[in-house]
């Protein structure tokens, strides 16, 4: 199944990480330092558990802004 989630935010973000564990998922934002950055590798929040999916689920996620 693919997913999109709309917004990268505090919620957005953790949202479409949990869903890339089973699923494809285009995380869209309009922010586009963030995209880039999400893109890069580089989730904006330093949270060890976050982190530690980020690395999990980045073959199935991808952070786009249209």
């Amino acid at each position: 199944m693919k997913v999109c989630v709309i917004g990268l935010g505090y919620v957005g973000l953790p949202t479409a990480l949990l869903a890339a564990r089973h699923h494809d998922v285009v995380g869209v934002d309009v922010d586009e330092s963030l995209v880039a950055a999400l893109n890069r590798g580089e989730p904006p929040v330093e949270e060890p558990e976050l982190l530690a999916l980020f690395d999990e689920v980045s073959d199935r996620f991808e952070a786009r802004t249209d």
